[in-house]
C-alpha cells in the first residue's frame, strides 16, 4: 500500500507524498487545491520566497535523520495571507528516500499552543521554557543555549530569518529553537551532558553564522538534577552577555 493511501482515510488536512528533491509522488485533494498545481512538480515552488530556506533547511533535516522526530516549521504561501505549519516524516518505500507531510493552517489548529514568529515561523520562548521543564521532570539532562544578535542585528527581520536558517542547520531534528520577540533565540538540546558536547554545539552555531556574516554571542546553561527552568535561561542567557562577538560562555558564578 502506498505511504499516502495508507492514512487518506484519517487525513482531512492537506497530505502528500514526495521524495528528497521535493517532486510530489502521491497527493490528496486538499494538497491538490492548496498548492493548484499537477503532481509531479516541486511543492516547495509555492512557498514565499521569505520562507524558502526555513522550509528547504527542514525537508533537508527530514531526510537526513530519517529515525527523528522533526520540530514543525511554519510558512506562508505565493500570494496567500494565511500562516501555514508543516509536519513531515520520512517513509522507507524501496530504494527512492522519501517522505509524507502534513499541511495545516495555523489559524485554524485549536491545539496549537504557541504563537510563531512572523518572521522566521520559531515558536515563542515560553515552548522552550516549557521544554526545560519537562525534561527537568522526568530526570533528562539537557543544554540550553542563547543566541543573542549584534545589537544592529536583532531588530533586522532578514537577519533574523537568515540566523533561525543557519541555526536550524547546525541543531538536531529533536532539539528545539525559539525565538523572543526582541530577537533572542533560544536551543534547548536533550542528552546533551558535559561541557564538550555543548561547547561543540555552541561552535557550530557560531561558525555556521559567521557564514553569513552575522555577529552573535552564546551563552550555554547545562541542567542540573535540582535546576529551576527559570534560573537556567537566566544563566544562558548570562554567559552569552560575559561572552564577546563571535565567541560563547558559560554564566559567570553567581553571588
Amino acid at each position: 500500500m502506498k505511504p499516502l493511501t495508507a492514512l487518506a482515510s484519517v487525513l482531512s488536512e492537506a497530505a502528500f507524498h514526495a521524495d528528497v528533491s521535493g517532486e510530489v509522488l502521491e497527493s490528496n485533494s486538499p494538497f491538490a487545491q492548496l498548492m493548484r498545481c499537477m503532481v509531479g512538480d516541486d511543492w516547495r515552488m509555492h512557498v514565499e520566497v521569505g520562507d524558502r530556506a526555513l522550509v528547504d533547511a527542514f525537508w533537508g533535516t527530514v531526510f537526513s535523520e530519517p529515525d527523528e522526530l522533526h520540530q514543525p516549521v511554519s510558512f506562508h504561501l505565493i500570494g496567500g495571507d494565511d500562516r501555514y505549519q508543516l509536519t513531515a516524516q520520512a517513509v522507507s518505500t524501496g530504494d527512492v528516500p522519501s517522505a509524507v507531510g502534513i499541511i495545516t493552517i495555523e489559524q485554524k489548529r485549536t491545539t496549537q499552543r504557541w504563537n510563531t514568529d512572523s518572521a522566521t515561523g520559531l515558536p515563542e520562548t515560553d515552548a522552550v521554557i516549557e521544554r526545560f521543564e519537562d525534561l527537568l521532570a522526568r530526570g533528562r539532562t539537557f543544554a540550553g543555549a542563547v543566541v543573542l544578535l549584534d545589537d544592529n542585528d536583532d531588530e533586522d527581520e532578514t537577519t533574523r530569518k537568515e540566523t533561525a536558517r543557519q541555526l536550524l542547520s547546525t541543531i538536531r531534528p529533536t532539539d528545539l529553537l525559539t525565538i523572543s520577540s526582541d530577537g533572542r533565540f533560544v536551543v534547548c538540546a536533550a542528552g546533551v551532558e558535559n561541557s564538550n558536547a555543548a561547547t561543540a554545539m555552541a561552535g557550530r552555531m557560531l561558525t555556521a553564522l559567521g557564514e553569513s556574516n552575522i555577529d552573535a554571542r552564546v551563552g550555554l546553561v547545562l541542567s542540573e538534577t535540582d535546576s529551576v527552568a527559570a534560573t537556567l535561561m537566566r544563566e544562558a542567557e548570562a554567559g552569552a552577555h560575559a561572552s564577546d562577538l563571535g565567541s560563547f560562555g558559560f554564566a559567570p558564578e553567581w553571588p
